[in-house]
C-alpha cells in the first residue's frame, strides 16, 4: 500500500473577479468556511483501499506558508505519490510545488486532478511529463492508479480516465464511466478540515453533475450533464454522523449545482431532517426553477436559513445567450414564492456576459428593484466575468484573440472577459449596478439618487436584520477612517459587545 499527500494548494491572493475602481487588483481572498468535498471524497476512497493518507487544505493560505507546508510535510511523511487538486485559480501554486518536488524528490510519483487538470491536461503533461492526471471523477481512478504505481513494469493503459507520457507520446486511456451509485462511495474525509477544533460549518454533496450548460460554466466537462442522487438514507446518515462527531456545528451548507431539479426530492430530505430533529440550520443553492410552494414551506420547517439562486443578468437578451434556461417572469414567480417564508435569498449576479452595456446593467437594475420589493436581497457586491477553460465564454474570448492557452502556464491571475469592455468600462459598469442595488450604496450620494425611490423598502428591511446595520456601518467606517483608527474602534465596540 502506498503512502499518498493530497494537496488543494493556495489559491490566487486576489481575484480580479471581485476588482472594483476603488481596488483595481481585487479583494484578497479571505480565509475560507467551505472545504474542497473532492479532496475529501478522495481521502476516504483511498483510506478505504487500505493507503495512509494525508489531506493539505491551502486555499486560504499565502503561497509562501503554502510551499513551506507542503515542503515540511513531504519531508516528515515521505509519500510515495502526492496528489494536487488542481483548479484554474490554483493552478499557479500547483505548478511551482510539482517542479520543487520532481527536482528534490525525483521518486515521488505526481498525479494531478481537478477540473483544471481534466480539460488542460494536453498542455499540463507537455509541461509536466513525469506527472500522471487523473480525467474527472477520481475516487475509483485514483485507487486503481494508486495500486499500479508503485509495482515494476505497471501497464496503465488498463486504467479508464487517466493520461500520461510514456516513450515521449501522450496517452489518453479510455474514458472513465461515471459513478453511478454514489452511496457506494465512503463518507468524504471531513475531519480533515475540522482538526483546528473551531469550524462550526459542514459541507455536503447530495448530487453531482448538472444537465445545464451555462455559457461561462465548465462542470459539464466532469459531469457530462448527467444528475446521480445519492440516497436519502445515505445522506441523513452523513448528517447524523457529522452532528454527533462535532457537536458544535451549526450550519450545513449543500453545495449540489442543482438541488432543487427535484422537488419531491428536496421534501422527501426535508421530512427526514424534520423527523429525526436534527438541530442543525441550511444553505443551498439551486435554480430559479422548478420551485414549488410546498417545496419551500418544507425547506423552512427543516431549518433553511438561506438560498442562493443562480440569476447572473436579468437582461432577457443576455439569459438566452447564456443558456440560463429562465425569464424574468421565472424569477419574479421565485420571489413571490419565497417572500411567503422566512428563508433569506440571493440572486448571483455576473457583470460582463456577452452582449452586456448600459442598457443591459439598467435592465438588471431594474429586475432586481423589482424583486426586492417582493422580497428585499442584501448585495454588498457582484462578480465580473471571468474565464475559464473549458466554457463557451473562453472559446470566445480565444476566437476573438483576447486570450490563448499558453495563458494558463504563466502566473498571471485568472482573467476577466474583456472582448467587448476594457476591465475599466466594466468595472464602471458594476459601480452603476451596485449604486442601484446595493444596500451598502444607498449611503453615497449616487447610491441613494439610485435607490431613493427603495427608501421604504430598505428601512422595512433594516427595521427587521438590526445586525445587518452594524455591518453596513463597519464596512463604511473602514472605507474613511485610517487603518489604525478603524482597528481600535473595533477593539472598543467588541470589548462592549
Amino acid at each position: 500500500m502506498a503512502k499518498i499527500l493530497l494537496v488543494s494548494p493556495s489559491f490566487e491572493s486576489v481575484s480580479l473577479v471581485t476588482a472594483s475602481e476603488k481596488n483595481r487588483a481585487g479583494v484578497k481572498i479571505p480565509a475560507n468556511s467551505h472545504y474542497p468535498l473532492g479532496i475529501a471524497f478522495l481521502h476516504s476512497s483511498l483510506e478505504n483501499k487500505g493507503h495512509t493518507v494525508k489531506s493539505l487544505f491551502l486555499n486560504s493560505y499565502n503561497y509562501d506558508d503554502c510551499f513551506k507546508i507542503v515542503a515540511e510535510t513531504i519531508q516528515n511523511l515521505k509519500p510515495d505519490i502526492v496528489g494536487f487538486q488542481m483548479l484554474t485559480s490554483n493552478r499557479v501554486s500547483a505548478y511551482h510545488l510539482m517542479e520543487y518536488i520532481h527536482k528534490n524528490y525525483p521518486d515521488i510519483k505526481i498525479a494531478i486532478g481537478g477540473i483544471h487538470a481534466t480539460i488542460m491536461y494536453r498542455q499540463l503533461l507537455k509541461k509536466f511529463p513525469y506527472a500522471i492526471a487523473i480525467l474527472g471523477e477520481g475516487e475509483i481512478t485514483f485507487a486503481e492508479l494508486a495500486e499500479k504505481w508503485l509495482k515494476p513494469n505497471a501497464d496503465f493503459n488498463e486504467i479508464d480516465g487517466i493520461a500520461f507520457y510514456k516513450n515521449d507520446s501522450l496517452v489518453t486511456t479510455k474514458t472513465r464511466k461515471l459513478i453511478e451509485n454514489l452511496d457506494t462511495l465512503p463518507f468524504p474525509k471531513h475531519d480533515i478540515f475540522f482538526e483546528d477544533g473551531k469550524r462550526t460549518s459542514a459541507c455536503l454533496l447530495t448530487t453531482r453533475g448538472c444537465p445545464f450548460g451555462c455559457s461561462f460554466c465548465c462542470l459539464d466537462v466532469i459531469s457530462r450533464k448527467k444528475v446521480r442522487k445519492r440516497s436519502i438514507a445515505n445522506i441523513i446518515a452523513e448528517i447524523e454522523w457529522l452532528i454527533s462527531k462535532y457537536p458544535r456545528i451549526t450550519d450545513v451548507w449543500i453545495h449540489d449545482d442543482t438541488f432543487f431539479i427535484d422537488n419531491e426530492r428536496v421534501i422527501e430530505f426535508c421530512n427526514e431532517v424534520i423527523k429525526r430533529k436534527l438541530k442543525t440550520a441550511f444553505t443551498c443553492s439551486g435554480r430559479m426553477k422548478p420551485l414549488s410552494e410546498r417545496m419551500i414551506k418544507k425547506l423552512e420547517q427543516a431549518n433553511f436559513k438561506k438560498v442562493l439562486l443562480g440569476l447572473e443578468s436579468g437582461d432577457e437578451g443576455i439569459l438566452k445567450t447564456s443558456h440560463k434556461m429562465i425569464t424574468q417572469a421565472d424569477v419574479i414567480n421565485a420571489f413571490t414564492m419565497f417572500s411567503k417564508s422566512k428563508i433569506s435569498i440571493l440572486a448571483f449576479l455576473i457583470v460582463g456576459l456577452p452582449g452586456e452595456n448600459m442598457k443591459t446593467i439598467l435592465e438588471t437594475a431594474r429586475l432586481i428593484k423589482k424583486v426586492q420589493k417582493i422580497k428585499y436581497v442584501y448585495y454588498n457586491d457582484v462578480s465580473v466575468l471571468a474565464v475559464y477553460p473549458g466554457t463557451e465564454i473562453y472559446e470566445i474570448a480565444k476566437k476573438n484573440g483576447m486570450i490563448d492557452d499558453s495563458y494558463w502556464l504563466t502566473d498571471k491571475p485568472n482573467p476577466i472577459f474583456t472582448v467587448e469592455h476594457s476591465e475599466e468600462k466594466l468595472l464602471y459598469l458594476k459601480k452603476i449596478l451596485l449604486n442601484h442595488i446595493s444596500l451598502d450604496r444607498f449611503f453615497t450620494p449616487a447610491g441613494f439618487i439610485a435607490q431613493f425611490f427603495m427608501t421604504p423598502y430598505i428601512v422595512k428591511y433594516l427595521m427587521a436584520n438590526k445586525n445587518i446595520v452594524k455591518v453596513v456601518a463597519s464596512r463604511k467606517l473602514k472605507e474613511i477612517l485610517p487603518a489604525k483608527v478603524f482597528n481600535i474602534i473595533k477593539k472598543i465596540s467588541y470589548s462592549f459587545a
